[in-house]
């Protein structure tokens, strides 16, 4: 169903003119859920047809363990992590109908992620902190139900090169890995309220 509606967009705003509603200074903050976690971005127009992204993705847990015996309830564990990602890009826009435009964007992310699992049963306990860095690029549409708001798709991929050091303990050990990797094509839904 994303690629159906990615495709009618992108068709529908493939025209000789290339004129969009907006305008040189304009704001917009978007929207995005998908499969695996939603986003908060913000645009800013630089001319009716490019536009500086800033997107920022964050997701977490927390979870306790807890147990019950005779003696009554006590602590048993936790696990807890925590992920944030920025994304900065360039995004072009291509208007071919009164009320759907295209775009394209490709830039830079960077990321964080942190976890932590505790165990008092045997006693045992691990962190792990890492970063990523790597590109990014997506495609999309955007439906614009007014002028002030506007419902589409949106796919993208990305490469990256992550690394993490973890500790565990007893015994006391820490290790470092590092990896590089790329996300396939990923489909969203997106909703941006123009200002």
């Amino acid at each position: 169903m994303y690629a159906s509606l990615m495709l009618a967009a992108l068709v529908l705003t493939q025209d000789t003119t290339n004129v969009t509603p907006f305008r040189r200074g304009q704001w917009a903050a978007q929207f995005q859920a998908g499969t695996s976690f939603g986003s908060l971005g913000f645009i800013k127009f630089r001319s009716p047809t490019r536009a500086l992204v800033l997107d920022v993705r964050l997701s977490g847990g927390h979870s306790e363990d807890l147990e019950t015996d005779s003696s009554g309830t006590r602590f048993a564990g936790l696990q807890s992590s925590a992920f944030t990602q920025l994304r900065f890009g360039w995004r072009r826009y291509s208007g071919g109908t009164e009320h759907v435009v295209g775009h394209y964007s490709f830039g830079l992310l960077a990321g964080f992620d942190h976890s932590v699992s505790v165990s008092t049963s045997p006693g045992f306990e691990s962190t792990r902190n890492g970063w990523t860095a790597g590109v990014f690029a997506d495609v999309g549409g955007t439906y614009l139900v007014t002028s002030k708001f506007g419902i589409g798709a949106l796919a993208a991929a990305g490469l990256s090169y992550t690394s993490s050091v973890s500790t565990f303990s007893p015994p006391q050990q820490k290790s470092r890995a590092w990896f590089i990797g790329g996300s396939a094509i990923s489909a969203s839904l997106v909703a941006t309220v123009f200002f």
